[in-house]
């Protein structure tokens, strides 16, 4: 009988699972299944300050449900974000959307790594863009890029003092010569320093003599009359006075805060330098026209801003056009302009009334617009930069002649362009751009180490003396080596500035000069300034380990010689020096490695300027792999650079070894 109840509750058991199951797949058939799964298409920007971007890829939800845009927050660095992008191409996962600066496209495109927008982006709908854009948009009669953002060089002018602002050479010269009082009010400044922005400022006063980079055949056309002239007039604006001489350290803060305090005429400088001067005390004061040219030619101001294109190879093409379509729509650019201050790109939009209302200068803006000119559109547009850099920073601080260097920009970009495929071996032989580093680094090597080994030892005898508040001593001399270079290279770039510098106000009000010096804008100064810098920086880590040295002599020695009358230089001659040999040693391999592989310091301090008097060996091999996408030439010179400094190790253990430390056989 109970046999018989459990046998037939197991039944009543199996049933009730098997309902249940049945239930189940009735429930989960009813629900209705996407026949199609949402599409995620990814993109790199700076930070969304303001919210702008999210909210034109909200409202593109809205209307698009089955695409998602992932917009990912990269670094504020174009060249960091650039690499992103290059690493996703190579890594074979692109970011399906390539939200481009105005000077990738070309290199991009030649590389295969961008769709053609031919057949979505018809030459009608171009037309409603601004010309410089979709020119620089191009490449090889395709365009690869829609713009989002427009940006250009002009010049902005105080026109209180000035009632008609220049527009030719001559005219610039004569308000300069009339209105200008250095060192109260100079007449012009800029962006000086070596850098993609110098060049910028450089192209305006080519393009303003009647001169061009590259032909329509993309042959170069340097070695020109023209080009003689720019470089001339560019010169002369700071050997006149025009221009301070600080100048040749400025990028576009620093030319912005020179002209807020009211200490220039004229400003060379961007868009978006308008939003902060109407909120300071020139508000109203400041006008702004398209940049000066030489008379008998036409003005034209360096293009910038960006563009959104399409991977080539992804999945979902048409889905990544919907959103170029959306995102460069006119309610789209009104939101990044509203949000962000971004300069639009499309023609109708500064006749827009909500626009000219909060920006009323996008009038005078879109003449400048209109004039803008697209940097050499190139695939090796960085390394032909570089070159320029070079040459015109070389040529305004007067270590070169405008003729000598139009020559020596001329050969150089045609021997890059046309001469990649050269060996690497052999290029060693022909780098000039290596050799120049290589001098660089051994010059900055050499005078450093010695100063930060001397010090060293200095600080570190002090420091080992029995004297009150040695160990508050030992812990503040640590401050230096432990702020981040970064940190303390920008400091230093600020206190060696002139004029805001606190070093040129010190010396001067202590008699020691008479008048600011330009430390950062001659090379001297700048290899001197770095030199400082890094002395000030390592000299800590030297005395650390001397100091280990010291407190590892013993004390029985010292006492020893003391009985036998040595004074201190006897002690130093005959027992510190032997004894501190090992630690030397080690201090002097560790600081000629990190001396000669310098970076970070010279890389915020100067950027490797004035016309690459401080640019050292890892500054170029760093530019080879992520800005010219040379890793292979870059990877042979690394491998060079260790070995050389593995053999540079082993003479130094070698010349360096005292008897008493070679263990005997």
């Amino acid at each position: 009988m109970i046999k018989s109840k459990v046998r037939n509750n197991g039944k009543m058991k199996a049933e009730v699972r098997r309902t249940g199951l049945i239930v189940i797949l009735l429930i989960l058939l009813c629900i209705p299944v996407s026949t199609s799964a949402q599409v995620v298409l990814r993109m790199i920007g700076p930070e969304d300050i303001g919210g702008a971007w999210a909210e034109v890829i909200r409202n593109f939800h809205e209307r698009h449900a089955d695409i998602k845009i992932s917009y990912i927050s990269g670094p504020w660095s174009t060249d960091e974000r650039q690499n992103m992008y290059i690493r996703s191409f190579l890594g074979g996962d692109p970011f399906e959307l390539v939200y481009m600066d105005v000077i990738w496209t070309a290199n991009f495109a030649q590389r295969g790594w961008l769709l053609p927008l031919d057949s979505w982006f018809p030459q009608e709908e171009q037309e409603k863009f601004l010309p410089g854009d979709i020119e620089a948009s191009h490449y090889k009669s395709h365009i690869y890029r829609v713009p989002v953002r427009s940006d250009v060089g002009m010049l902005y002018y105080r026109k209180d003092i000035i009632s008609r602002p220049p527009k030719t050479w001559e005219e610039f010269e004569h308000l300069c010569r009339t209105y200008s009082n250095p060192p109260e009010r100079y007449g012009i400044v800029f962006q000086g320093m070596q850098y993609e922005g110098l060049v910028c400022n450089y192209l305006e006063y080519l393009w303003g003599a009647g001169g061009t980079v590259l032909d329509e055949n993309e042959k170069v056309c340097l070695e020109t009359p023209e080009n003689i002239e720019a470089l001339r007039f560019m010169k002369k604006v700071i050997e006149e006075g025009w221009a301070p001489r600080s100048v040749l350290t400025f990028q576009e803060q620093h030319s912005l805060e020179f002209f807020e305090r009211g200490k220039a005429l004229f400003m060379r400088n961007w868009p978006y330098a308008w939003l902060r001067l109407s909120h300071s005390p020139l508000k109203g004061k400041v006008g702004i026209v398209p940049f000066i040219h030489k008379a008998g030619q036409k003005p034209a101001g360096t293009l910038g801003g960006w563009g959104l294109g399409i991977a080539q190879g992804i999945k979902h093409p048409e889905a990544a056009w919907k959103f170029i379509e959306f995102a460069t729509s006119a309610n789209a650019q009104k939101i990044l302009h509203f949000r962000r201050g971004a300069v639009p790109t499309r023609k109708s939009l500064f006749d827009d009334a909500d626009i000219q209302k909060e920006s009323p200068h996008t009038s005078e803006l879109y003449k400048v617009l209109l004039k803008a000119r697209p940097r050499p559109v190139h695939p090796d547009y960085a390394k032909v930069s570089a070159i320029l850099q070079k040459h015109v920073s070389a040529v305004l601080v007067g270590i070169e002649r405008p003729q000598d260097a139009v020559s020596a920009m001329d050969r150089s970009v045609s021997s890059y362009i046309q001469g990649k495929k050269v060996n690497w071996v052999r290029r060693l032989a022909v780098d000039v751009d290596l050799h120049k580093t290589v001098e660089n680094t051994l010059l900055f090597t050499i005078l450093s180490v010695p100063f930060e080994l001397f010090l060293g030892l200095c600080f570190a005898l002090i420091l080992n003396a029995p004297l009150r508040g040695r160990t508050l001593n030992r812990l503040s001399v640590l401050i230096p080596w432990a702020l981040p270079t970064a940190v303390m290279a920008m400091a230093w770039q600020w206190m060696f500035n002139n004029p805001f510098g606190v070093i040129n106000d010190v010396l001067v009000r202590i008699g020691f000069i008479q008048e600011p010096l330009n430390w950062l804008s001659s090379p001297e100064g700048a290899m001197l300034a770095a030199v400082f810098a890094d002395v000030w920086k390592t000299t800590p880590f030297v005395t650390i380990i001397l100091l280990a040295g010291l407190q590892s002599i013993p004390k029985e020695l010292t006492e020893s010689l003391s009985l036998d009358g040595a004074d201190l230089p006897k002690k130093l001659l005959h027992l510190i020096l032997p004894m501190l040999i090992p630690f030397i040693r080690i201090a002097l391999i560790f600081r000629v490695i990190h001396a000669a592989g310098i970076f970070d310091l010279i890389w915020v301090l100067t950027k490797g300027g004035p016309a690459d008097s401080t640019r050292t060996l890892s500054l170029y091999i760093y530019d080879l792999a992520f800005r010219y996408d040379e890793l292979g030439y870059g990877f042979f010179l690394t491998s060079f650079f260790l070995l050389t400094l593995i053999l540079v190790s082993v003479v130094i253990v070698k010349t360096m070894t005292l008897r008493y430390e070679k263990v005997p056989k």
